[in-house]
């Protein structure tokens, strides 16, 4: 209840901001943030490091070339991906709350997640801090898809990558976006924050292992 008190005034104010304005904002930050990355750290070199032990080099070229061709679709589509995005995200945590006979608005669950999504941002942003120092490309590929704290640093499991990946899911950019959602929904409901985090937390857990077993079938079926 203390948390709510001291910080009712700033999220208040946040419920006042037009979503639009966050959209647009988180857009311009993705499409600079996925041009940097393609720019600097996803060159042929590091495709081939992460990739070479499975595919031959012309596969590898055909690899390289696909994800350039999807980076430019990317950077145009940002705005609709991330719209979508929160969308669905609202969506999923607006079911958990149904039914768990937590009653909130969907326009307000959708408004209140719509300025956490900076924190996400943020997370893609911090995997560029570790790569910064790296001078050999053999470090840069193994550490390419690594989030700074978070539990895949904690419980490495090095034989499966692909579960690595999911561990990684789970940092401490989480964290902040949890305690963000629960602390605006709170304020703006006057709602028990436990009552708010078991169904919050739950499709949130929920939507990374959706979004991780999107990237695994993609990884299989698409490259």
């Amino acid at each position: 209840m203390m948390l709510t008190i001291t910080y009712r005034p700033f999220f208040q104010r946040i419920k006042s901001v037009p979503w639009t304005g966050f959209l647009i904002l988180w857009s311009v930050l993705s499409m600079a943030t996925v041009w940097f990355y393609q720019d600097q750290f996803t060159t042929r070199q590091t495709v081939e490091q992460l990739l070479g032990a499975q595919f031959s080099p012309v596969y590898i070229d055909l690899i390289y070339a696909r994800i350039q061709d999807i980076t430019y679709w990317t950077l145009l589509c940002i705005p609709c991906f991330i719209l979508i995005r929160m969308t669905l995200m609202a969506l999923l945590i607006h079911l958990f709350f149904i039914l768990t006979q937590v009653w909130i608005p969907f326009k307000r669950v959708f408004h209140a997640i719509v300025p956490a999504f900076g924190f996400l941002i943020l997370r893609d942003v911090s995997k560029f801090i570790p790569l910064s120092g790296m001078d050999t490309l053999d470090d840069k590929a193994g550490e390419v898809l690594k989030v700074p704290l978070a539990l895949s640093a904690v419980v490495s499991v090095d034989s499966y990558p692909t579960l690595n990946k999911l561990l990684n899911a789970f940092n401490c950019f989480e964290g902040v976006w949890l305690l963000w959602v629960v602390l605006t929904l709170a304020v703006w409901t006057g709602l028990n924050m436990r009552k708010i985090l078991f169904p919050l937390l739950t499709a949130r857990i929920l939507g990374i292992v959706l979004m991780w077993g999107l990237g695994v079938f993609y990884e299989i079926y698409m490259l």
